[in-house]
């Protein structure tokens, strides 16, 4: 029983890996590492650590208050650091969920580039647009000075 349980179990976990999308949310990619049944509360912790570095990595990217842009300096710093293999590094965590740390490390930081090159353009547009209404001549002041008739 308990074995047919297991087998149909590990059937629609194959199932549903079929009908995933190639390109995963954050949310999704953890939804489904939670559905797994982890036994253990260890895995769960695991699960819970890489959730929020990642997380705090993509939330606190453009903020200006010390305290969340110090989240974000703190996660960028932990997925940075290749060398570390210490318990909660980014590399353990991410290699005891069997996730490949270097492909996910590389992911995040072209999503950084990537969102800081958008971040920037939009602001460099904003103030581009800024400086074409402020060169627009108000209503109040004739567009053309008139000119005076020489004698």
């Amino acid at each position: 029983m308990v074995e047919a349980e297991r087998t149909r179990y590990e059937a629609e976990e194959r199932l549903n890996d079929l009908f995933e999308p190639d390109v995963l949310l954050p949310g999704q990619y953890f939804a489904a590492l939670k559905r797994k049944s982890f036994r253990c509360g260890e895995h769960r912790l695991v699960v819970a650590i890489l959730q929020d570095g990642v997380e705090c990595f993509q939330k606190h990217i453009h903020a200006r208050d010390t305290k969340r842009r110090q989240l974000f300096v703190d996660a960028e710093a932990w997925v940075s650091d290749v060398e570390n293999w210490d318990t909660f590094s980014f590399n353990n965590v991410a290699s005891m969920l069997g996730i490949n740390p270097v492909y996910v490390r590389e992911g995040m930081m072209a999503w950084r580039d990537a969102e800081r090159t958008r971040m920037r353009t939009r602001i460099l547009a904003e103030a581009m647009q800024e400086m074409t209404l402020a060169r627009l001549p108000s209503e109040a002041e004739p567009e053309y000075a008139p000119m005076q008739a020489t004698a």
